[in-house]
């Protein structure tokens, strides 16, 4: 059953290994070229993710310690503008009273202006009305009687509002 023919099995060993050299010679080399190729492909392709990855990272922790700067100058920032608005406030409201001060002062100064030019005005008309009254008696000058009536007409004319005069 089984007979072998051994030139037929030295022909297809020596066809066997011929085809091996040629794949080897021809196909085997490019073949493992294009797989190593590839291979150093994907080796390159992960170094560069691992390095973007790093890169990442790397720009996210800056980033973030950026923001955590802003954020402190803005808190700098805003507090500065606090302690101006309240600096500006109080220097508003020292205007306020040197300006209620100065009002005061004026008004004062008007005040006492006014009442003495009041005085003035009334011990002018007090020295006219003195002199009137003393001319008055002077003229009429009869008796102490008379007298009597005269200076009480006098005063009674002097009581009365000096538009009815």
């Amino acid at each position: 059953m089984l007979q072998l023919d051994v030139q037929q099995v030295i022909s297809q060993a020596l066809s066997f290994l011929l085809l091996l050299w040629v794949l080897r010679r021809f196909a085997w080399r490019p073949l493992l070229g294009i797989l190593d190729g590839r291979r150093r492909q994907i080796e390159d392709a992960l170094q560069q993710a691992a390095k973007s990855r790093e890169d990442v990272a790397r720009l996210l922790a800056e980033y973030q310690g950026r923001l955590a700067q802003i954020e402190d100058e803005a808190r700098q920032k805003l507090q500065q503008a606090i302690l101006e608005g309240k600096r500006i406030a109080l220097e508003i409201q020292e205007q306020a009273r040197n300006q209620a001060h100065a009002v005061v002062s004026k008004s004062k100064e008007t005040i006492e202006l006014e009442v003495a030019k009041a005085r003035i005005t009334l011990r002018d008309q007090v020295a006219d009305l003195t002199i009137e009254a003393v001319e008055r008696i002077l003229q009429r000058k009869l008796d102490p009687k008379s007298d009597r009536a005269l200076v009480e007409t006098v005063l009674e004319e002097l009581e009365q509002p000096a538009a009815q005069r």
